[in-house]
C-alpha cells in the first residue's frame, strides 16, 4: 500500500534558506596522524575515507567554501543510531565543540509529518510473507513460464463468477485468516481482469458498470504498460495472460473504522502466495486486491466512488511493481525477495513513472482545475506521496526514532521518510543510467546492494557519493544547472522549484522553499551529532583567505575510529564564490 495523500494548485515561488551556529567549549578533537589534501576548483566535487578518526582531508586557506557531506554508505550495519563527530580544525588549535540537536534548533527545522502507521503495518507484514513464500517456492520446483511467453488467452467469461480466497486480517501481526469472496468478471481487458465481489454497494454508493469500465481501461492500458515497459513482464501461472484485480470489501474491513482516522487505511495490495500453486489459500494467480466505494462506512472508514478511483490506480501501479519483482527474483530467477529498502523504493519509482506518463499527456496548461498547476489533475495522486517523504526525507537526513532517515539500512520495511529518502536515490540513479536500469534491478537473482552495483555497473560508495552532493548541488541557485558535473546533478526534475511550489501552496506544512539546509562547520569547530547507517549529514565550510591550513575529521565520539561496517566517507564540493548565496 501507498500514501494516499493529494497535492493540488502547486504555485511558484522564490527560493530561500538560512542557518546558524551556536558554539560552547569543549576539549580539542584527536589530532591528524595523516592528511589527504583536498584540491578543487569551484563546482568541482570528490570524496575521501575518514573512519580512522586520525585521518583528515586538509584544505589551503584560500578563502574558498565547501560542502562538506559526511555519510554511512552501508546496508549491512546494524540498523540503529550512530553517534559521531565532524570537525574542522586550523593548524593545531582546539576545536570548540557543539552538538548537531543545537544547530538543527538554530535552523528552525520541524519534525516529519505524522506516518501512515496502516501503511507501513501492512508493508512490514507483506514483506515479511514473501521471505516465507520465497523459500517454499525454491522448494516447490522450477521456475514458472512469463506472461510474455504464454499469452494462452483461456480467459473466462463477462458476467461469470469465480470464489476468491482474501486475506482479512492484513494488519494484524498474527496467524492469517481468510474470507471467502465470491465475486462476478466485470471487465475484461488486454492484461487485467477485473472482479467486483457479491457483497459490494451497488450504484450510487458503489461503482457502475461503466465506472468500473473505465478504471479498468486505466490499469489495463496506461498502468500496465508503464510498470511492464521498466520493471519487465510479471509470471503467469494460470496461464490466462491477464492480471487479476478484485474489488472487495474484505480490504474496507481489514482497517478497523477506530484506526483510520490516526493511521490511514489500506487501499490494496499484492499478496505473494497467490503466486505459489496448489498451497492453501492460494488463488492460484497474479492478483491485485482493492477495496471498495463505501460512502456511508458501511464496512469500514467511509470512501466515496470519486475516493476510491483517485487513490487505487496510484496503489495498483505501487503494488505491481512488487509482484514483477516477487516473480522475477523468486520464481523466474530462483532467488531471494529484494531487499525492503530496494523494493519498496522501486515501487516508489513505480508511481513517479505514472505520474510522468500523465504529465506527458497533458502538458501544461491542460489537464488542470487551475492552468498554474504544476502537475495535471491526473498525475497528482501518483507523485504527491513521493513529494511530501522526500521533501520530509530532506528537512533532516539524520532523523531518529519514529521518524529514522535511511537511504538503504532499515532493519525493517522502513518509514515514510526512508521511503522518500531511496525514491531520490533511485530518481537520481534513472536520471544518470535512463530507466532500464530498473529493469536491470528486477530481472534478476541478485537483491540489495550486489544487486544496485550490478545493475548500474558502480560500487555503492562511488554512488552514493555523487547522489549525496546530487541532493544539494542540483539546479544551484544564480549557478547555471549545466556547470555542475554530470553526475552531481538531477535531469528530470528540478526539485528546488518543486519543493518552492509546495511552499508557496502549504506553507504549514512545507514551511521552506527548500528543506535540506546546511549547518555550518566554522573551524575550529567540532560538531557531536547521531545518525543512521545509510543516510548522510550537510555541512557549508568557509575556509579562512590566509594561515594554516583546515583539516577536518569524521569520527566516533571524541576521534575514535568509526565501526568499518558503517562504510563512512565524506563527499565534498567546492561551492562558487558568486553568488555568494550558492551555498548557505
Amino acid at each position: 500500500m501507498k500514501p494516499t495523500s493529494c497535492l493540488s494548485l502547486l504555485t511558484l515561488a522564490a527560493l530561500s534558506s538560512a542557518c546558524h551556529n551556536d558554539n560552547s567549549t569543549s576539549p580539542p578533537a584527536a589530532p591528524c596522524t595523516t592528511t589527504t589534501p583536498v584540491a578543487l576548483g569551484e563546482l568541482q566535487g570528490t570524496v575521501v575515507s575518514l573512519s580512522s578518526g586520525a585521518e583528515c582531508a586538509s584544505f589551503v586557506a584560500d578563502g574558498g567554501k565547501y560542502l562538506i557531506v559526511p555519510q554511512f554508505v552501508t546496508a549491512a550495519a546494524n540498523p540503529v543510531p550512530v553517534t559521531y563527530e565532524v570537525g574542522a580544525q586550523i593548524g593545531s588549535a582546539a576545536a570548540s565543540r557543539v552538538t548537531e540537536a543545537t544547530l538543527l534548533r538554530s535552523m528552525g527545522l520541524r519534525p516529519s509529518l505524522p506516518l501512515k502507521e496502516s501503511q507501513l503495518q501492512l508493508d512490514r507484514r507483506m514483506r515479511a510473507a514473501e521471505h516465507r513464500f520465497a523459500q517454499m517456492a525454491r522448494a516447490g520446483g522450477g521456475p514458472p513460464r512469463v506472461e510474455a511467453e504464454i499469452r494462452a488467452q483461456v480467459v473466462p467469461d463477462s458476467g461469470s463468477q469465480r470464489i476468491f480466497q482474501v486475506l482479512s486480517n492484513a494488519l494484524s501481526s498474527g496467524a492469517a485468516t481468510y474470507a471467502s469472496d465470491t465475486a462476478t468478471l466485470k471487465y475484461v481487458g488486454k492484461n487485467i481482469l477485473i472482479y467486483q465481489s457479491n457483497d459490494a454497494l451497488p450504484p450510487p454508493n458503489g461503482f457502475t458498470d461503466a465506472q468500473i469500465g473505465a478504471f479498468g481501461h486505466t490499469f489495463d492500458i496506461d498502468l500496465y504498460a508503464i510498470d511492464t515497459a521498466t520493471f519487465g513482464p510479471p509470471t503467469d501461472i494460470d496461464d490466462n495472460g491477464h492480471i487479476i484485480v478484485l474489488l472487495t470489501p474484505v480490504i474496507n474491513a481489514s482497517t478497523p473504522r477506530s484506526v483510520c482516522a490516526t493511521s490511514g487505511y489500506i487501499a490494496g495490495f499484492f499478496y505473494a502466495l497467490d503466486l505459489l500453486q496448489g498451497q492453501p489459500h492460494s488463488n492460484n494467480g497474479e492478483m491485485f486486491y482493492s477495496l471498495v466505494p463505501d460512502p456511508n462506512g458501511q464496512f469500514s472508514c467511509a470512501h466515496t466512488v470519486s475516493d476510491v478511483g483517485a487513490a487505487t490506480p496510484s496503489t495498483f501501479i505501487h503494488e505491481f511493481q512488487h509482484m514483477i519483482s516477487f516473480g522475477q527474483h523468486v520464481l523466474i530467477h530462483g532467488g531471494n525477495e529484494e531487499d525492503p529498502w530496494l523494493n519498496e523504493g522501486l515501487s516508489h519509482t513505480a508511481e513517479e513513472l505514472g505520474s510522468r506518463y500523465y504529465e506527458h499527456k497533458f502538458p501544461p496548461p491542460t489537464g488542470r482545475t487551475d492552468p498554474n498547476q504544476l502537475f495535471p489533475d491526473s498525475a497528482e495522486p501518483f507523485i504527491a506521496g513521493d513529494l511530501s517523504n522526500s521533501y520530509n526525507y530532506l528537512s533532516n537526513t539524520t532523523a531518529t526514532g519514529s521518524d529514522s532517515a535511511s537511504v538503504s539500512d532499515w532493519g525493517g520495511d522502513g518509514t515514510l521518510v526512508q521511503r522518500g529518502a531511496v525514491w531520490l536515490f533511485l530518481r537520481w540513479l534513472g536520471d544518470q543510467q535512463d530507466s532500464t536500469v530498473y529493469g536491470r534491478l528486477d530481472q534478476t537473482n541478485l537483491t540489495g546492494v550486489p544487486n544496485l552495483q550490478a545493475a548500474s555497473g558502480i560500487d555503492f560508495p562511488t554512488l552514493f557519493q555523487s547522489f549525496s552532493l546530487a541532493l544539494y548541488t542540483d539546479s544551484l541557485v544564480g549557478v547555471d544547472r549545466g556547470s555542475v558535473p554530470p553526475t552531481d546533478r538531477y535531469y528530470s526534475r528540478n526539485f528546488r522549484q518543486i519543493y518552492a511550489r509546495l511552499n508557496a501552496v502549504a506553507p504549514s506544512t512545507f514551511p521552506s522553499p527548500f528543506p535540506l539546509g546546511l549547518k555550518v562547520l566554522s573551524p575550529p569547530t567540532t560538531t557531536a551529532g547521531t545518525m543512521y547507517p545509510g543516510t548522510e549529514d550537510f555541512f557549508v565550510m568557509q575556509v579562512p583567505s590566509s594561515g594554516d591550513s583546515v583539516k577536518i575529521h569524521f569520527s566516533g565520539p571524541s576521534g575514535a575510529a568509526l565501526s568499518s561496517d558503517l562504510g563512512a566517507q565524506v563527499s565534498i564540493f567546492r561551492c562558487p564564490s558568486a553568488p555568494s548565496s550558492a551555498c548557505q
